[in-house]
């Protein structure tokens, strides 16, 4: 992926980072990494899109999900904790579960894409 640095003028001296492949912001570091955890311990159920997967058919971020019903970021990392993967819920780390959730967020529109989730303010963000 190539990335062209872009000044924003109103913040003289700052440059957003932004895919020169989209003209989005690029992802953080987290929700990158939480991109390639998805791929690697969530696809095989729900999909690489959250949305077709063989284990689990209702999509998980963006139109007619249930994601909502965690209400908030920390509401979701939780079920997480809880629950993902189902095979074993102690194989990933809070920290890989975090950037999996930014990951999902971002996905859904909840947060932006180059924003990095952190634990103590999951709780104010909100799930629509």
């Amino acid at each position: 992926m190539r990335f062209l640095i872009v000044p924003l003028p109103a913040l003289a001296g700052l440059a957003l980072l932004v895919s020169a492949a989209t003209g989005q912001p690029a992802s953080s570091l987290q929700i990158s990494e939480g991109q390639r955890l998805y791929a690697e311990n969530c696809a095989a159920c729900h999909g690489d899109d959250g949305r077709r997967g063989a284990g689990f058919q209702t999509p998980i971020w963006g139109e007619r999900t249930q994601i909502q019903k965690f209400g908030t970021a920390l509401g979701l990392f939780e079920y997480n904790q809880m629950m993902m993967p189902f095979d074993d819920p102690t194989r990933l780390t809070d920290e890989q579960k975090w950037a999996i959730v930014a990951y999902m967020l971002a996905n859904h529109g909840a947060i932006a894409r180059d924003a990095t989730l952190e634990a103590g303010k999951a709780a104010t963000i909100g799930i629509q």
